[in-house]
């Protein structure tokens, strides 16, 4: 296949591709992450460069998308523009992969060190403490042909250390080397992912790191990447080898923060949605993508050595991936309750991460229900005009008071968009001062003028033949706005969310007065502002005093496995314990989800 040239400014790099490759595509090759929210498909029309010439005609995605003038001047969607010859193409920063605020910390409950990995140091004529795995200690002597243990710290020169896990044996390590017994865990997103190294031998955390998946430039949502998955020749082994090497950046920028060698590492523990979890341990996840949604993955817990699985650890290490709940319930829910206890509660609990993806949990110590809501899409912004991941200019926080709004954005940059909070924020204000109806209309500017709102609200609709916006604030000779479009998309995910809560209540016949506390994990959950939430009816009428924010319960989760096997096997138990509601199988969910659409 013919070779061409592309060149990308502004970074002014030049690379050599296939001619018949996409913008983004070739953009990937040379480092360059253009920002794909619809995974390709041309749905969102964010990925927009400038090229003047090399590239094909454009179809009939990116016609619909663009106007005929900027078409005209070589503005094209990266993810749907082929380049046929030599090119130099301009990428601007708004269609450039920002980097993501990440939330690192969760609840930080209590666990007890009772690690899955142990060492034992061995010298001539000490005894070695009861409780060490016996087996171990005896595939230790087999295998380097000794009668006992002095014989095998004399083979290493005086002393050596053996390391178990479990029942099992890792390894003979030459020396005392007891002091280094570390683990890691992960919550692997499918936006973000999150790594925290722990000392095995306190439990104390020595390092933590976040990143942004990979995958990402494959589309934002699961469904995104499935659809790549199913339709690419190597689509599961190119996001499993995407996801991969993010743990290993993590890896070593812990083992680097905490002067810690890679091959002290035993053990690690991950956590993700089903999805994501299928990706990591490269299990086709076709069946996802086509009713009725079945997760080849189960209740138990996945192990799998380091070497097989890829990651740059001990490479005799172990690697557990947390369970599956069933459907798209996955294993970061398995970590959420886990972290926050739920399944120990003697009072009902509802706990809620809105991600990507919208998981719920639903119950005490006697019985939980889960089931998976489409909600993330609006909130992380793929389908919001001006919506935006949290990074640097994103609009986080909305206050009105007196006809003034007051807008604070990531950074205190100037603002580009919305992220999921200012979203809630921006929507809440549209509610509470009546400039949405019930049914989530704009309404006209002369309409509100009737009913009494400040000129100064009033005078920021723009009125369109295809739904009114209201502006919140301009940046750089552009207007912020939610237009009706936009509203839309923020009431099917709002509604989708409170009526799978609702049906989860009806499945246990829970009334919103009966629901004691309201558990928001995630970093969207940490990020919102509760009495934002439930002004527009995203979570129950609960009193505010019961909403607890638990930051990133599902690392949490997986830390608290690595620290103690008690733990990991808890998770199963979980796994095996809650129940998957289906929703699309509800047959009140459609009226339900009516309902919820509604701002009353």
């Amino acid at each position: 296949m013919a070779k061409i040239k592309v060149k990308f400014q502004p970074d002014g790099k030049t690379i050599s591709v296939p001619s018949g490759i996409t913008i983004a595509a070739a953009a990937l090759e040379a480092g360059i992450y253009i920002d794909i929210p619809c995974g390709a498909v041309g749905k969102c029309g964010k990925c927009r460069v400038e090229v003047a010439s090399g590239a094909g005609e454009p179809d009939h995605i990116e016609k619909e998308k663009i106007s005929a003038e900027d078409l005209a001047r070589g503005v094209r969607l990266g993810c749907r523009s082929k380049l046929t010859s030599d090119a130099v193409v301009s990428v601007p920063r708004t269609s450039k992969l920002q980097t993501q605020k990440i939330l690192e910390v969760g609840v930080q409950t209590q666990a007890y060190l009772n690690p899955c990995v142990k060492k034992i140091a061995v010298t001539p004529g000490k005894a070695l403490p009861e409780g060490f795995p016996e087996k171990a200690v005896k595939s230790a002597l087999a295998a380097n042909s000794v009668k006992d243990t002095d014989g095998l710290a004399e083979k290493f020169g005086g002393a050596c250390t053996i390391v178990a896990a479990g029942d099992g044996l890792i390894g003979v390590e030459k020396g005392d080397t007891t002091m280094s017994l570390f683990g890691m865990a992960f919550d692997v997103g499918t936006t973000t992912i999150v790594g925290t190294l722990v000392d095995l031998n306190t439990g104390l955390v020595k390092a933590t790191s976040a990143d942004m998946n990979a995958q990402i430039v494959y589309g934002d949502d699961v469904i995104s990447r499935l659809n790549f998955c199913v339709t690419r020749e190597n689509g599961l082994r190119d996001l499993n080898h995407k996801v991969i090497g993010v743990l290993n950046k993590i890896i070593a920028e812990v083992c680097s923060d905490a002067e810690v060698k890679p091959e002290g590492i035993y053990e690690a523990v991950l956590c993700g949605n089903t999805t994501m979890e299928h990706l990591l341990l490269k299990v086709d996840p076709a069946s996802l993508a086509v009713y009725p949604f079945e997760s080849k993955l189960g209740p138990k817990l996945n192990k799998v050595s380091s070497r097989e699985f890829g990651i740059n650890i001990n490479p005799k290490a172990l690697v557990n991936v947390f369970p599956v709940i069933g459907g798209w319930v996955g294993g970061d829910t398995v970590g959420v309750v886990l972290a926050t206890e739920l399944h120990k509660s003697s009072k009902i609990k509802l706990a809620i991460d809105i991600g990507t993806n919208g998981e719920i949990v639903l119950g005490d110590k006697n019985s939980l229900v889960s089931a998976s809501c489409a909600a993330g899409p609006a909130f992380e912004g793929a389908h919001i005009r001006y919506g935006m991941r949290a990074s640097s200019g994103s609009i986080e926080k909305i206050d009105y008071s007196g006809g003034r709004i007051e807008i604070k954005t990531i950074e205190n940059a100037p603002a580009r968009g919305f992220c999921g909070s200012g979203l809630i924020d921006a929507m809440a204000l549209l509610v509470e001062e009546k400039i949405v109806d019930e049914t989530g209309r704009i309404k006209d500017k002369a309409e509100l003028l009737s009913e009494g709102i400040l000129p100064a609200l009033a005078d920021r609709i723009i009125e369109n033949s295809d739904g009114n916006e209201f502006v919140f604030t301009e940046s750089a000779g552009k207007a912020i706005s939610l237009n009706q479009r936009d509203v839309r998309e923020i009431q099917l995910a709002k509604g989708a969310m409170q009526a799978g809560i609702r049906i989860l209540m009806k499945q246990l016949k829970v009334t919103e007065e009966g629901i004691h506390e309201v558990l928001m994990a995630g970093a969207f959950g940490n990020y919102i502002r509760a009495e934002k939430a439930l002004a527009i009816g995203l979570i129950p009428r609960v009193n505010v005093e019961k909403i607890k924010f638990c930051g990133n319960a599902a690392e949490e989760g997986a830390r608290k496995a690595l620290v103690s096997v008690d733990f990991l096997r808890e998770a199963e138990e979980i796994a095996g314990k809650v129940a998957h509601i289906d929703l699309s199988m509800d047959p009140g969910f459609q009226d339900e989800f009516a309902n919820a659409m509604m701002f009353t």
